[in-house]
């Protein structure tokens, strides 16, 4: 593994804005690079440091909350847009507008631990390879997209060298907040998630009736 794919790792799974990120990288990789040039090897380097994602989750408890509010905003625009690709190819969707973030919970409809829980438990059945059960929480257009096929195709996306993610190890902090558009309400939810083998980020996407409206994987 070279300094700079290990770097890239870890950055790709904190949630800051890209200059923040940018910024991290530059020092990361310096951190790393002094250290190979003092005469540690990189694989030591790496043991010392840790897992990527245990250092992104790090990075993530100790970001000001004005980076943690502009990430959300970012993340909410890119996965609704997402979604809306997706929709409009399907032809499930005619007009799409950009959307307005809100705080979970301000429009009464969901709580924060609710959507937690429900978050959790599609991840489990994605994990279990539980389609059916899948299908029966999500909308009527996801159904059309949730397949099985698709589903390993995106998992191959993901971590394209690693065949198996091996067992799941831990949940990290789950980040969300609601959108509104059209009148309707969604609530958009991120997760990363440790596994023996690689770290995963899952964003979902629940309508008011918390059925699974949008799934990605990074």
């Amino acid at each position: 593994m070279l300094a700079e794919t290990y770097v890239n790792q870890i950055v790709k799974k904190i949630k800051c804005p890209k200059q923040k990120k940018d910024e991290i990288r530059r020092q990361l990789l310096a951190d790393v690079n002094g250290a190979i040039q003092q005469g540690t090897p990189l694989e030591k380097v790496i043991l010392q440091m840790g897992e990527p994602i245990a250092i992104a989750e790090a990075f993530n408890e100790d970001l000001p909350e004005n980076d943690r509010k502009a990430y959300r905003r970012g993340v909410i625009i890119k996965i609704v847009l997402v979604v809306a690709a997706v929709l409009f190819l399907l032809g499930g969707l005619a007009v799409w507008f950009l959307p307005k973030g809100a705080e979970i919970g301000s429009s009464g409809i969901y709580h924060a631990e609710q959507v937690e829980r429900r978050s959790k438990e599609v991840i489990q059945l994605l994990d279990a390879q539980d389609y059916d059960k899948l299908l029966a929480y999500a909308t009527p257009q996801m159904k059309r997209v949730l397949t099985k096929e698709v589903i390993a195709d995106a998992r191959k996306q993901v971590a394209p060298d690693i065949a198996d993610w091996g067992k799941r190890r831990k949940f990290g902090k789950c980040y969300m907040q609601e959108i509104r558009q059209q009148g309707k309400t969604s609530v958009v939810v991120q997760f990363n998630v440790t596994y023996e083998n690689t770290g995963v980020t899952y964003t979902l996407m629940f309508d008011d009736g918390m059925r699974l409206a949008g799934l990605y994987m990074k």
